[in-house]
């Protein structure tokens, strides 16, 4: 998951990074600066948002 928190917009969560999760801490160290400075991302997150479908779809 990389997203801003849902509620408190200041907080950037980046999690489940398992395995060779570790081989893309670079990118995902400059998305979060990015979310942490202006808010948004050039990258293109939206598989790895909180409120991505297959993540509603598993919580019951």
């Amino acid at each position: 998951m990389i997203d801003k928190h849902p509620v408190h917009s200041h907080i950037s969560i980046a999690a489940g990074f398992s395995g060779h999760g570790f081989k893309f801490a670079s990118a995902v160290g400059e998305i979060l600066s990015q979310l942490a400075v202006s808010g948004e991302t050039g990258h293109d997150i939206s598989i790895f948002k909180l409120d991505r479908p297959s993540l509603k779809n598993s919580v019951q």
